[in-house]
């Protein structure tokens, strides 16, 4: 019988993990562990403390440290967890929140994951930051008040975001991105030129295959030294300060040092119960390794909504519950001056790492009726297994509405429907919000046409 439950981390997963154990068991003590001074906040709302589009730092923190003692979770904040006998089943922690040692029944780690910093001289510099904590970004705030030129290193969501921030800030910002183009884990090539062309016309300065060698300075940045991987031409990029956004890798140590297994994502093992390899041993959110919704095959999670998913099965079954992950799909959206790009499932890159063959359908919509004034362009993407037909990915990229038709694919990836079901699809139409044949619908019977089916 579980007794106490010990959540190591409080993110969005440990947070969420505590937070569904209770809900489950009003009974079981709680105790939760987070080594920044802060309870639950969203990290993925950082960026948008610098450009001003959250008013406050504070405003970020979704469970205020008071709110813990009410429902009875023992919540120790500024404590670093600095050793676990599994044997004895206790944990060993120190800090400014307090030091001890905590007797468990189950535990969670919610550990996350930290920047995984690129082979670059002189990241050792000062006003050189990553982009991860509610610290980060008040000290990005800072700059951005101070500095006229900034360069981000990363082409992903995190760098891409930052950049739209600080340009908003009024400064002159450079993106380098060393694979051929931005968000490469998120869109394909054809739908990030769309991005790219956006984002330039903006006023931003992106450089895509191109390498990032080195920081130069004494003390803080003077310059970043590039290198173009087609020409190898080098050259210098002036610059007040530089935010390396080149992706995270999981914190897994703690767990390690137990036992738990880790998978070839890095991310921490765990079954359809978010369990690892340890009874009453979970794991949940940007530490954890779970599987791909279509494949099964391993694959890590990285986004906040797959994090509170897994933290909500982690945290009912640490309390006695019985419930179950389905599997990661991949949901992805952003905005970036006034652009919403959308993807969820395979990308093309994606299906061919996991060897599937798909089928695209792909169009220019709108979304309004042709006749309706301020329709705004839609270019979309549906993917289907070739061997099935089934839903496997899509994209979007349009200056409204991407986001909510991306919803609908990933429930018919879920739903596991297929290019003549979505074809099918009825969806809602009136000429103000949108038009008797979505593109959607459009897109699915051009690859339904391919597929004969």
């Amino acid at each position: 019988m579980v007794e106490h439950i010990a959540v190591i981390g409080c993110g969005a997963a440990g947070a969420t993990a505590a937070l569904q154990a209770r809900k489950f068991n009003r009974n079981v003590e709680i105790s939760v562990f987070n080594s920044e001074p802060y309870s639950q906040y969203s990290r993925c709302g950082l960026p948008y403390t610098i450009s001003g589009k959250v008013g406050t730092f504070e405003d970020l923190v979704l469970m205020p440290p008071d709110n813990w003692g009410t429902l009875k979770i023992d919540a120790k904040l500024g404590v670093t967890v600095t050793d676990i006998d599994h044997s004895l089943k206790e944990i060993t922690y120190s800090g400014k929140g307090g030091d001890g040692v905590q007797s468990y029944d189950a535990l969670i780690f919610a550990t996350g994951a930290e920047n995984a910093d690129p082979p670059i001289k002189g990241l050792d510099k000062t006003r050189v930051y990553g982009l991860r904590t509610l610290a980060d970004a008040k000290a990005l705030s800072i700059e951005a008040d101070k500095a006229k030129t900034a360069v981000i290193v990363g082409g992903g969501l995190v760098g891409m975001e930052a950049a739209e921030a600080f340009h908003e800030r009024g400064l002159d910002v450079t993106v380098v991105e060393f694979l051929p183009h931005i968000l490469l884990a998120m869109v394909d090539s054809d739908m990030a030129a769309i991005v790219e062309e956006h984002c330039i016309e903006h006023g931003l300065k992106i450089l895509t295959n191109t390498a990032a060698q080195e920081i130069t300075g004494k003390d803080s940045p003077k310059t970043v030294v590039i290198k173009n991987r087609n020409t190898e031409e080098v050259s210098e990029i002036p610059t007040d300060f530089v935010v390396v956004a080149t992706g995270v890798r999981p914190v897994t140590k703690l767990a390690e040092k137990v036992g738990v297994e880790t998978g070839t994502s890095r991310g921490i093992k765990t079954n359809e119960k978010m369990m690892t390899n340890f009874d009453q041993v979970y794991a949940c959110g940007d530490c954890a390794e779970n599987f791909e919704f279509v494949t099964r095959k391993p694959m890590a999670g990285g986004l906040g909504t797959i994090a509170v998913r897994q933290a909500r099965v982690a945290g009912i079954n640490a309390a006695g519950g019985d419930v179950t992950f389905p599997g990661i799909v991949g949901a992805k959206v952003t905005k970036l001056f006034g652009l919403e790009i959308a993807s969820t499932g395979f990308t093309e890159d994606m299906a061919n790492r996991f060897e599937i063959p798909i089928v695209k359908g792909s169009m220019k919509g709108s979304t309004k009726p042709p006749y309706y004034i301020g329709g705004k362009e839609l270019k979309l993407k549906t993917f289907y297994n070739k061997e099935t037909g089934k839903l496997v990915g899509g994209q979007l990229v349009g200056e409204e509405d991407a986001a909510m038709r991306l919803n609908v694919l990933t429930l018919g990836i879920q739903q596991n429907i297929d290019a003549s079901e979505l074809f099918d699809f009825e969806n809602c139409y009136a000429p103000a919000i949108c038009d008797t044949w979505d593109p959607l619908v459009s897109s699915a019977d051009a690859a339904r046409r391919r597929l004969k089916i």
